[in-house]
């Protein structure tokens, strides 16, 4: 199976070259200029230098692939970050679809945020939560909801596309420290409050075996939470979980949503208003479809946030 990669250099996307090249698949990976592409070269992966907003980038690396993975994106929290959040996570899934050889199947990595927050903390949300409306306040998840609508549009015009929705992945690996940072913080002591809320954590190659799952074996037009219904956890009680696990207790002030993002907006903290916003609502997700229908399976949560643990020490 010749199978072409997008995003990747990134944490999840190294975890899914590396997983692919270990069943003994071919892979080819576009990459940016400028990006280290020694890692993934080292998995025995081909490079193509390219980026995903160029069509013809994404063409030629695609030339002669049976199948491709999108995993490239932008993560960002902030109102001014719209235009990117929309050229990384909605252009660049167009350039995917036009790019995709006939008989050649997409997998496009969204997120469970295109699914919306549930709509209660005991209530996690499943594929077939209509959007609430309210979520389209939050760049990251409306950027993210709209790839996806653009990859399921071609799968209603007969394309061969099925869309993975990870949730907030952790594990050793994540050089950008783009959904570990919250445990690198709290490690440092620089992290010390939480709003009402909550997040699904799952480890990253848990989700990149979901992902490769979906490839196999996800129904076309259909779209899978690899989530972990375990680790549906609010951030109060996470980051008592990373205390526990760790044996280093900090003390952490609960602060309303609205006195939070005022302080972030005011004072240089480690995280940005948009981040709290966002960070102020039930992301809790089923997978039980994932789990009937591919065989996805999450391993304990604890063993998950010792490795990322481990990693920054």
């Amino acid at each position: 199976m010749r199978t072409l990669v997008t995003g990747g250099t990134g944490f999840l996307g190294r975890s899914l070259v590396r997983l692919l090249r270990e069943r003994g698949e071919d892979v080819t990976a576009l990459v940016r200029e400028g990006s280290d592409a020694a890692p993934l070269e080292a998995l025995g992966a081909r490079i193509v230098r390219g980026d995903v907003l160029a069509a013809d980038d994404v063409r030629r690396a695609a030339a002669d692939a049976e199948r491709i993975v999108h995993a490239a994106g932008l993560v960002a929290y902030e109102r001014r970050d719209a235009p990117r959040l929309r050229a990384l996570n909605v252009d660049s899934v167009r350039n995917v679809v036009a790019a995709l050889p006939e008989g050649a199947r997409l997998v496009h990595v969204s997120s469970v945020a295109a699914i919306g927050p549930a709509t209660a903390r005991d209530r996690p949300a499943t594929e077939e939560q209509p959007w609430p409306e309210r979520a389209n306040a939050y760049p990251y998840p409306a950027s993210k909801r709209a790839g996806e609508q653009v990859a399921l549009a071609a799968a209603a015009a007969g394309r061969d596309v099925v869309v993975a929705s990870p949730a907030f992945v952790l594990g050793a690996g994540d050089v950008n420290r783009s959904s570990t940072f919250a445990v690198w913080r709290y490690l440092q002591g620089t992290l010390r409050i939480h709003t009402p809320g909550g997040l699904s954590y799952v480890h990253v190659d848990d989700v990149a075996a979901g992902i490769l799952a979906a490839a196999d074996r996800g129904r076309a037009g259909e779209r899978y939470a690899l989530a972990n219904r375990d680790g549906n956890l609010s951030h109060e009680d996470f980051f008592r979980r990373i205390g526990e696990v760790t044996g280093e207790r900090r003390r952490m002030i609960g602060l309303p949503p609205r006195l939070a993002i005022a302080g972030a907006t005011l004072v240089r903290w480690p995280i940005k208003p948009g981040e709290v916003r966002s960070a102020a609502n039930w992301w809790f997700y089923d997978e039980a479809k994932a789990e009937r229908e591919l065989g996805y399976a999450n391993r304990p949560l604890d063993e998950t946030i010792a490795e990322t643990v481990a990693a920054y020490r």
